[in-house]
């Protein structure tokens, strides 16, 4: 009988990094198309991002 597999646990910051960097590859690709538009969401999604990394709490 094999041996149970153990879960792997996703940390809070861990789903941060994965959201932030989804968010940012999708906003790029659309921004091929509209860029004026897509920097300026970028700059904001990374300034929001930026803050909350820096500020979250253990």
């Amino acid at each position: 009988m094999p041996a149970p597999k153990s879960k792997r646990r996703i940390t809070r910051a861990a789903m941060e990094r994965t959201i932030y960097l989804v968010l940012v590859v999708g906003l790029t690709v659309w921004g091929l198309w509209h860029s004026e538009a897509a920097v300026a969401l970028i700059g904001a999604i990374k300034d929001a991002f930026s803050i909350l990394l820096n500020t979250t709490t253990p």
